[in-house]
């Protein structure tokens, strides 16, 4: 099978105990990606992510590199540090990594991540740059725009937020949003019943209580617990029945404490629950009746929101970045608050709560809205455009292509152009081993265009042996002409084109010429 471009994916962290939203992205985007292009995963240390894409069949590399958080937050030291990480000993061991793997292609994750960007670019190796947050606006975003703009060849958002930094003239004709999706298959909907029962029985949940949670990898201020918190207890004052789950690990343990105390201060912690990390979501969200997602920063996305949607829960949230995206995408506005306004939160938990037919319109309408929106078929055909923009910027080599079937095709200005014969591949300076195998998808989807060389010549038909034998007689006896044979001896006496000549039939019926008397 022909070689496909090799693809080195470069990952600013690798969990080891939970996967963080851009870790959850990255992996399913390699699953997409595989059927075009061999990847490979290079991680800082081991962790879940690593042990994901090696149940893949994607090869994993440990090497740690350092991120550089000014790019993110759009700081005046930006390029002050990256100048220092190139100084030490960190900046030769990569270009030495990405040498020894000669890539086609380098993918790189999240904005916090320049250096493998900055070190292909020297190299002269194509960048993809994935931006999976929203850089911060500050005096100096420019600066941190103007490095992605000279790095990438093309730039992949998931959301029009995380796009909004980078709308400058240069980075605008090469960027392209690929919100994220899911794999149906791997959510087992017939099970989601029961696992429900089981989580809620484990949460001490009875099956008429209501519960409100909350789910965030990483918990922090920017992910707005302590709005939660203020929007449950009181919430639970008006439900008694009302129940709040809290997902998600702490990576400031004193700000988790301050959001637990206002619920010990109302005396409401036996109404809290909490589970610090769960990898198989799958358990969790059906066990709710209703998901809040309070982030008081600009989401780049906001996949908590979607994976509760996909679950059929009703979801109320704040219109932050990425999140006000998905509001809008799926007919949830009316379930959409103000950022910082926990009244708002409170306002539309209660209408769903104490509405038992609204609360379930929602969720049904949810389920149905996030599949249209962005389910998997919709991810997969932005990922076809992906790979026709890598190839006509010529970030792809300009090898041709085929599917599944025979046909070979050039690709040539966004359309596939077939190649009519063998004779018209070799002219166009390629031989079948350069010739890349893509996913019929990608072959489906793109536009053709006309037929490269000149059409074989056509193909007589075969006849079969005895159809062959009967044409060949009837061709001899047509050339023999129709006589009747003459009795041995006699002289035939016809009209001959030469003066002079008569035919004679001899015993042996050959024919001879005797001059005329």
């Amino acid at each position: 099978m022909p070689m496909k471009p090799k693809m080195l994916v470069f990952s600013h962290i690798c969990s080891p105990q939970f996967v963080t939203g851009a870790e959850k992205l990255l992996v399913f985007m390699l699953r997409e990606l595989k059927p075009y292009f061999s990847c490979t995963l290079v991680v800082p240390t081991e962790g879940v992510i690593a042990q994901q894409a090696r149940e893949l069949g994607i090869p994993v590399i440990h090497h740690d590199v350092p991120i550089v958080v000014p790019l993110y937050l759009a700081l005046p030291h930006l390029m002050g540090e990256i100048e220092t990480y190139q100084r030490s000993e960190a900046w030769p061991a990569l270009i030495e990594l990405i040498r020894r793997e000669q890539p086609d292609v380098a993918f790189v994750n999240t904005t916090v991540h320049p250096l493998p960007a900055i070190a292909a670019k020297m190299l002269g190796i194509p960048v993809i740059w994935s931006v999976m947050e929203a850089i911060r606006f500050t005096p100096h975003t420019a600066d941190s725009a103007a490095l992605i703009e000279h790095c990438a060849d093309l730039v992949v958002g998931i959301s029009e937020a995380t796009l909004a930094p980078l709308r400058t003239p240069g980075l605008l004709p090469k960027s392209i949003i690929i919100p994220p999706s899911w794999e149906p298959s791997a959510l087992h909907p017939e099970s989601w019943p029961e696992l429900r029962a089981q989580r809620r029985a484990a949460l001490g949940v009875a099956d008429h209580q209501r519960l409100v949670g909350y789910i965030s990898s990483s918990i922090f201020e920017a992910k707005g617990l302590d709005h939660f918190m203020q929007m449950a207890i009181e919430v639970a004052e008006r439900f008694p029945d009302a129940i709040f789950l809290i997902v998600g690990n702490p990576t400031d343990p004193a700000y988790f404490e301050q959001c637990l105390e206002l619920a010990r201060a109302r005396d409401l912690m036996s109404r809290f629950r909490w589970i610090r990390f769960e990898e198989n979501v799958e358990t969790i969200y059906p066990a709710m009746d209703v998901t809040v997602i309070p982030s008081t920063t600009a989401e780049g996305f906001g996949m908590t929101a979607l994976e509760a949607m996909v679950f059929g829960r009703p979801v109320v949230l704040y219109g932050s970045g990425g999140l006000a995206e998905i509001a809008g995408a799926t007919g949830n506005g009316a379930y959409m608050a103000t950022t910082g306004d926990t009244g708002g939160l409170f306002a539309r938990v209660c209408s769903l709560l104490g509405d038992p037919a609204r609360l379930a319109a929602a969720g049904a309408h949810n389920a149905s809205a996030s599949r249209i929106a962005f389910g998997i078929d919709v991810y997969r055909r932005r990922i076809v455009q992906l790979v026709g923009l890598l190839a006509g910027r010529g970030v792809l080599p300009p090898a041709p292509v085929k599917g599944s079937k025979d046909t070979v095709y050039r690709f040539e200005h966004g359309v596939l152009r077939p190649y009519r014969t063998a004779e018209a591949l070799r002219a166009d300076g390629f031989a079948f081993e350069q010739v890349r195998e893509v996913s019929d998808l990608l072959i489906d989807l793109l536009p053709k265009g006309a037929p490269i060389g000149e059409p074989p010549p056509p193909k007589r038909r075969k006849l079969s042996r005895a159809l062959g034998r009967r044409r060949t007689a009837l061709r001899a006896r047509r050339r023999r002409g129709r006589r009747r044979p003459a009795r041995s001896g006699r002289i035939v006496r016809k009209r001959a084109r030469r003066i002079g000549a008569v035919r004679v039939r001899t015993r042996r019926g050959r024919r001879a010429r005797k001059p005329r008397r």
